[in-house]
């Protein structure tokens, strides 16, 4: 026997194809829902109250919702008995006052319209995923005004905030989601290649992240008609500096970033835990020697790693057995990870990583003394032998 909550749930199941027939003009009503469930009554007491439940929900009792048609069946033990055989929702009114969706289809049908004006190669989308039309009640109209403003000015090259459109300032962030699956089919001259972030798929401009550098050679900065020796640009900016043919040091902590002793020829770049990602879009790098030094721990070798991928000749420094044996009393423990096999490390920096993280300690950076530092970054910038910490073909596929 079917339940009036059991009919809810089958009305809304078809809700999504109501919609749809909105915006075809295709009948929908009546709407039959099966059978009312009554085959073989086993306990007609039972029965009995459910279909005094049916019938005290329905239209015609409560004057709206679904109707029942009865029929009359002659059963052994029960003689004959007026039972429902079909509940149906006869008009669309019916159906969604009993679903308590007359606001919202209201305001779909509003909105399909607005679709249908503006955009009319939209209507087969809104069609198709009329649910994502409700999800989006009472935005279309600024929706469709950022997709018609860029179908006029594809790859507008600003940012999101200064479209000239009227909508609230944070309205394209907002809708980032929805604005991609329009923008193809409204706009599809403003769909680019890059889809790393929304900004570089529909040509808007992005906040660069800032990389910090310090010239650790005050010639550098001479030479280049720099004033300062610290100071920070954006990253497209950086990209477009002209300091090839040095040698390039990333560090990972800003106060050992800060305390870099001078060397010659070098360029500090300060990657704040995120070197790889920050600087790998850089070019001129390849140009360059660069080195590498970041805490000795999972997360440090990981970085080398990633940056590695980009740069195949990144030399780590500071990095090894000999520094973490004189400072091991300065280790501390570290969150648990998981060893990752295909790591482009060397043998002898893989073997370090490895054991650092099965015994979950790390060494930071910071930790090491200056004077220690110092020397072993001379001797590493210094050295003709660019080479001697590059991972091998194998390492470099294996991490082993």
């Amino acid at each position: 026997m079917l339940t009036p909550e059991q009919i809810q749930r089958r009305a809304l199941n078809r809700y999504p194809k109501f919609l749809h027939s909105l915006c075809t003009d295709k009948g929908f009503f009546p709407l039959t829902l099966f059978g009312a469930g009554l085959a073989k009554p086993k306990d007609f007491v039972g029965d009995r109250s459910s279909i005094q439940l049916l019938q005290q929900q329905s239209k015609e009792q409560a004057g709206f919702g679904y109707e029942i048609t009865w029929e009359e069946r002659t059963f052994r033990r029960l003689g004959a008995q007026r039972i429902p055989a079909t509940v149906a929702f006869p008009t669309q009114e019916d159906y969604i006052r009993f679903l308590k969706k007359h606001v919202e289809v209201r305001q779909f049908q509003g909105d399909f319209g607005l679709i249908k004006k503006e955009c009319p190669e939209l209507c087969a989308w809104a069609q198709s995923k009329p649910l994502k039309v409700v999800a989006y009640a009472g935005a279309w109209q600024g929706l469709l005004s950022v997709c018609v403003y860029l179908r006029t000015n594809p790859r507008p090259n600003c940012y999101l905030r200064e479209l000239a459109v009227v909508v609230d300032t944070k309205f394209i962030e907002d809708h980032k989601g929805i604005l991609s699956e329009l923008l193809p089919i409204i706009a599809p001259e403003t769909v680019g290649t890059d889809a790393s972030s929304f900004e570089s798929r529909f040509g808007f401009r992005t906040k660069q992240p800032l990389v910090r550098i310090r010239f650790l050679d005050k010639r550098i900065a001479i030479r280049h008609g720099f004033s300062i020796d610290d100071f920070a640009t954006p990253l497209d900016t950086f990209c477009s500096l002209p300091f090839d043919s040095n040698t390039l040091l990333i560090v990972e902590n800003e106060m050992t970033f800060l305390t870099l002793p001078p060397l010659d020829g070098t360029i500090a770049i300060y990657g704040a835990g995120d070197a790889a990602a920050l600087l790998g879009s850089i070019e001129w790098f390849n140009s360059c020697r660069v080195f590498y030094w970041g805490d000795l721990d999972s997360h440090g070798f990981e970085i080398l790693s990633s940056l590695r991928y980009r740069f195949k000749h990144a030399v780590s420094v500071l990095m090894d057995e000999l520094t973490f044996k004189h400072f091991s009393m300065f280790a501390v423990t570290a969150n648990i990870t998981r060893t990752k096999t295909q790591l482009a490390l060397n043998s002898s920096e893989f073997a370090l990583y490895k054991r650092l993280v099965e015994e979950t300690i790390l060494l930071e950076q910071e930790r090491i003394p200056n004077e220690f530092a110092t020397t072993r970054l001379k001797e590493a910038i210094e050295s003709k032998q660019k080479e001697t910490s590059l991972p091998t073909k194998k390492d470099m596929e294996f991490g082993s």
